[in-house]
């Protein structure tokens, strides 16, 4: 709408328009009246983004009290994200080869063999030369991104302009300034490479990781990737959890990565590490570590 609002001038020339001394004509009266409406209606739409963004912005904050990683795919339209997504969660999202078959970002729970979650966010597919207005449109999805713990950026290594392709996602990322978010690389549709063996070599040598999301090679790999990069951006912790929090330490045990567990008469001593907003909850319980550690000194 915002596109046809400055051309709607020449879609009435063959009424007639204002002339020396005259009234206004037929085509200049219709143009006001196209001009009012798409006003009307690009201010409706622009009060139902916000809505959206609100929306998205409370299923955001239940998140967070909630301290799971988050996990975003984001990357170039059609690079294999809602596919990936399936595979790895059994969801059923929308996965076409068509421009923005995922529009409103999908999450769902991942969990890896070593009991270890995630949660995983299907983004909206980027594009080279991407308008402000459509950025403007999509913020409700893109906002999902700058709180991702990880960013996991699927290319679609089989495409003759996969690296153009690349550079345009980043592109997109530096305008939405998430470049202090760690990122995963991830060549998808391997299996359709003109020679997989040479395309896994270079990935090895980029620190990328190979898999093909259609028929799930690579995804045993990737969750060990996504693991890695996730401990990473966690924050070491050692901290005495009290035997009457059992609820507290299963939390622990889903979402960070637990190294050493000792029983003491005050409660369970645990050495790991955790997502920063649980390392902001367990702070109480990390001074009583040391608390009990001096203890033992002066004993």
């Amino acid at each position: 709408m915002e596109y046809q609002l400055p051309r709607l001038t020449k879609m009435w020339t063959h009424l007639e328009r204002q002339a020396g001394g005259k009234v206004k004509g037929m085509g200049e009266k219709q143009i006001e009246v196209d001009k009012r409406i798409l006003r009307t209606q690009i201010s409706a739409l622009r009060k139902e983004l916000e809505s959206v963004r609100q929306h998205r912005k409370q299923y955001r904050n239940r998140r967070l009290s909630v301290p799971v990683p988050v996990v975003s795919l984001v990357g170039y339209t059609n690079a294999g994200k809602s596919t990936l997504l399936n595979q790895l969660t059994g969801a059923d999202v929308l996965a076409e080869d068509q421009l923005f078959a995922t529009l409103d970002p999908t999450t769902r729970r991942v969990q890896i063999n070593n009991g270890m979650e995630f949660l995983l966010t299907d983004t909206v597919g980027f594009i080279q030369k991407l308008p402000t207005m459509l950025v403007a449109a999509f913020r409700a999805t893109l906002e999902e991104i700058s709180e991702s713990s990880l960013l996991v950026h699927v290319v679609d290594i089989s495409h003759p302009l996969a690296s153009q392709q690349i550079d345009a996602v980043n592109k997109v990322l530096d305008d939405l300034d998430v470049e202090l978010i760690p990122k995963l690389m991830v060549w998808n549709k391997v299996d359709k490479a003109d020679d997989p063996e040479r395309v896994k070599i270079e990935a090895e040598e980029k620190g990328a990781i190979c898999l093909s999301a259609i028929n799930g090679d690579g995804l045993e790999q990737f969750c060990f990737a996504v693991q890695a990069k996730l401990k990473d951006a966690m924050v070491p912790v050692e901290a005495c959890i009290p035997y009457d929090k059992g609820e507290l330490l299963n939390t622990i045990h889903q979402v960070g990565m637990v190294e050493g567990t000792e029983y003491t008469e005050s409660g369970t001593v645990i050495r790991g590490h955790v997502p920063l907003p649980l390392a902001r909850l367990l702070t109480p319980m990390r001074q009583r570590v040391t608390e009990l550690t001096n203890m033992d000194k002066s004993v």
